[in-house]
């Protein structure tokens, strides 16, 4: 048996940690981990920028708080780049590329709350949004 959470938020500048602490039209989500679950075992993340200025960046999301054991997990999972878009002319799209991380083995506390943060590093390009999804299982 498996649960998941699924949590999104708006990266507004770079170097900027945020924390992921929406879920749609659902403003606060519950970041307790599901009783009975003991690890994390896969991770689905995605990001896109609008690209309103030209730069390069790559994304973080972060697995902290008191429910991860170990201390907090740093992993990238992705980057975007523009160029700002000269006058008269169609800016190219920029399009979310879910990274899917299978056996996970990331070991949480039951009933603990976990914090999931993520931020973007480089050169500014604008706002971007990340989704982020977690498994948890036993």
């Amino acid at each position: 048996m498996s649960r998941t959470i699924t949590v999104e938020g708006d990266l507004t500048a770079v170097d900027t940690r945020v924390l992921m602490t929406a879920q749609g039209s659902i403003t606060a989500p519950s970041l307790v981990v599901p009783s009975g679950m003991t690890k994390i075992i896969k991770i689905i993340a995605s990001c896109v920028a609008d690209g309103l200025a030209a730069g390069e960046v790559v994304y973080f999301l972060r697995l902290g708080g008191n429910a991860v054991l170990g201390g907090e997990q740093v992993i990238m999972f992705g980057g975007d780049g523009s160029i700002a878009v000269q006058t008269g002319s169609d800016a190219g799209p920029n399009v979310a590329i879910p990274l899917i991380l299978h056996d996970v083995d990331i070991a949480v506390t039951p009933s603990d709350t976990i914090s999931i943060s993520a931020e973007m590093a480089g050169v500014d390009i604008g706002t971007a949004t990340a989704g982020i999804t977690l498994v948890y299982g036993k």
